[in-house]
């Protein structure tokens, strides 16, 4: 009885809290047009224990089908660390950027999707002018890609394009403590 006491007493003391499971660490795509030649897109999804898919598609001005390659691979712990300290900076988690469509001049768009614990932070700029006041902060970010982009990785030609979609988001709920002035307010 005095268990079942101490369950009612604990869980009027707490609240449910949505946290969203990491499937994955960030997708991330990059656009750029040459209007000699054509655009170039390259997508990546990232995967808690490493694992990556990279996309790389090229679609000429000439109007051919699109040459669409895919790599898997594992990162390297190096490359996973240096990943790691990009989303963890906090100045890089304040950015929330969103394109605000229009015409874009001199495409050379960068997007990114991080899961945080409470949702996800979305940057997406369409150009290099669009993300200057955060230059500094994406630097790292834009050198991780340009890295894992070089790396020399066979094409898995058995793969199909998906556009990295990552996989869908789990939620779960957990209990957590109530502060002092949470319980206040609730008995107002």
């Amino acid at each position: 009885m005095r268990t079942l006491l101490l369950l009612f007493l604990a869980a009027g003391l707490a609240f449910p809290q949505t946290i969203m499971e990491r499937s994955f660490l960030i997708r991330a795509e990059t656009t750029t047009v040459d209007p000699y030649s054509g655009m170039t897109n390259v997508c990546i999804l990232v995967f808690p224990d490493g694992k990556y898919r990279l996309e790389r598609s090229f679609q000429s001005n000439s109007g051919d089908p699109a040459d669409v390659r895919v790599y898997l691979d594992q990162l390297p712990d190096a490359n996973m660390k240096q990943l790691q300290a990009v989303m963890d900076d906090p100045s890089f988690q304040e950015i929330h950027a969103e394109s605000r469509g229009g015409i874009i001049q001199n495409m050379d768009m960068l997007e990114a999707t991080v899961p945080r614990e409470h949702g996800f932070q979305n940057l997406s700029f369409p150009n290099a002018e669009s993300r200057k006041q955060y230059e500094k902060t994406l630097k790292p970010l834009v050198n991780w890609l340009r890295d894992v982009q070089k790396r020399k990785v066979p094409v898995a030609k058995s793969e199909h394009s998906d556009h990295c979609t990552p996989p869908r988001v789990m939620y779960r709920t957990e209990m957590r403590p109530r502060s002092r002035d949470e319980s206040d307010d609730d008995q107002h």
